[in-house]
């Protein structure tokens, strides 16, 4: 039997992401040990209650997998140590007791956070077998298991790692973008747009107010102006439907309903369970970088970023510098979050959102380069990451 636990959270400060890729990788080890009629087991291990009920919330059906909260602070990992080895050697003898002919092997602890530290992992090698699902390439990583789908360049960071999984083909997403159906459509009508669950910059609120002229402050005419200047074809763009992926966390979550309700060419879409069919339906997609533009790429939906955070920075980098997706630019200098106070001249320094408008514009009015991209978006990458991670950490 392969015993994995999941060290995992998810909050209102790092979102869901890191919750959402491991739960794409337990299913898949789940479905690789159903293949090789091998019993898997697998638990969560979070910090608190909150971490708890996203986790919950985002289960396929109830108690899809046991989760434990360790009570502890997900950002002082190292204080929670005693605590999880205890409930580790309590599960193991409770498993022995109830099951004698079951053979055991040293369990996997998976981990996935930017709070652990090589000390974490030193003092739980002599327990599990570590896995480690990195993004940052901080410091040097004493692991069993290695992953990061951000980038094929192993590094002096990774030279205590026994195993590394390195490049893109190991991007761990969910069953539902493994080869979907796509289709290119002669007249683009939809746009996906996926700011993050809580969309810190207002993304969404300011791209919809550029693009419909809503007037939500005095300072909106200085908008109108910026993109004027860009030449943008405001009539093509309003024709356009949007879209919008996000959640209650959302700060501006009130206004992009009223937006909603005021406007039939705009959608908000929550708790979304289907994903893949959903931005299946779009012709473009506008995204900030994290693991949607690997499912966008599943997909094939053309489509651009843009950077909101430095942990994004190496997967936008990619795609745009092989000419999968570009990139629009980073977000963050133009503070859109502030932009009812802001003056024209401090408007200009959104080109970012200016960028995105002129993506679409381009690409809507031209089926060719969207077949192009489609086509070289699915050929990067396949969705098959989670079940490759699977099988690594079911043969080492």
């Amino acid at each position: 039997m392969t015993t994995i636990y999941f060290r995992v959270d998810g909050n209102s400060d790092i979102a869901t992401g890191h919750i959402m890729r491991c739960l794409a990788i337990a299913r898949a080890c789940m479905q690789a040990g159903k293949e090789r009629a091998h019993r898997v087991q697998i638990s969560f291990l979070v910090s608190d209650n909150e971490s708890y009920s996203l986790l919950e919330n985002r289960f396929e059906k109830p108690n899809e997998f046991p989760i434990h909260s360790l009570n502890s602070d997900y950002q002082h990992m190292e204080e929670e140590v005693s605590d999880l080895l205890a409930y580790i050697t309590a599960k193991a003898d409770s498993d022995r007791f109830l099951s004698n002919d079951i053979i055991y092997e040293k369990p996997w602890l998976f981990i996935d956070s930017y709070f652990v530290s090589a000390s974490y992992f030193h003092i739980l090698s002599d327990h599990c077998k570590i896995a480690y699902l990195d993004d940052l390439r901080s410091f040097d990583c004493p692991v069993d298991l290695l992953i990061n789908y951000d980038t094929e360049l192993d590094c002096p960071h990774y030279a205590k790692a026994a195993h590394k999984l390195l490049g893109i083909q190991y991007t761990p997403l969910r069953t539902q973008f493994q080869s979907p159906a796509y289709q290119i459509r002669p007249e683009a009508a939809h746009v996906f747009v996926s700011t993050g669950g809580t969309d810190p910059y207002g993304v969404a609120e300011y791209l919809l107010h550029t693009v419909y002229d809503c007037k939500p402050c005095r300072n909106m005419q200085a908008v109108n102006h910026a993109c004027t200047s860009e030449h943008l074809e405001t009539a093509r763009l309003q024709s356009l439907h949007y879209h919008i992926v996000t959640s209650r966390a959302n700060l501006r979550y009130d206004n992009l309903v009223t937006l909603e309700a005021n406007n039939p060419h705009i959608h908000i879409h929550e708790n979304v369970t289907d994903m893949a069919s959903l931005m299946a339906s779009c012709d473009l997609a506008i995204s900030a970088g994290g693991t949607t533009l690997s499912e966008l790429c599943a997909v094939g939906v053309p489509a651009i970023s843009y950077l909101m955070a430095d942990n994004q920075r190496t997967a936008v980098e990619t795609f745009a510098a092989k000419g999968i997706i570009p990139c629009a630019g980073d977000i963050r200098p133009a503070q859109i979050h502030d932009f009812a106070n802001r003056t024209s001249e401090d408007l200009k320094l959104s080109y970012p959102i200016n960028n995105i408008l002129q993506f679409m514009t381009d690409m809507s009015e031209n089926m060719e380069m969207r077949q192009k991209s489609s086509h070289a978006m699915r050929a990067f990458l396949d969705g098959c990451g989670a079940r490759r991670i699977a099988d690594a950490l079911l043969a080492i």
